[in-house]
């Protein structure tokens, strides 16, 4: 599951980097924050891919689990409203991940 999370966070951090600045507008002054849109979001697919569809059931998945990984992991309350406010910026890793296709009955 490590080499997963690992994989995630690339693919996370490789959008970031090679997509238009205005994907993914941070929409605060804090240009650096501790934990980052980046690591939110890893946690936001990880979660998915678990089958964790909730926030807050992925809230607790990495609390209880990958704490040391993420050791910034901010509270329930700002991470829901952070994830909120990143919600858009789904759009453009939606239309980069591959397809998968369903074989002819």
């Amino acid at each position: 599951m490590e080499n997963l999370l690992i994989e995630i966070y690339l693919f996370v951090c490789q959008i970031y980097h090679t997509s238009s600045a205005s994907c993914f507008q941070r929409l605060s002054n804090n240009r650096q924050p501790e934990f980052t849109d980046q690591e939110l979001v890893t946690i936001w697919f990880f979660a998915q891919v678990e089958g964790c569809f909730e926030k807050k059931r992925l809230h607790r998945l990495i609390e209880k689990y990958w704490r040391e990984w993420f050791p910034r992991l901010p509270g329930y309350q700002t991470s829901v409203l952070r994830l909120n406010r990143l919600e858009p910026g789904f759009q453009t890793f939606g239309a980069l991940l591959p397809r998968t296709r369903r074989a002819p009955k």
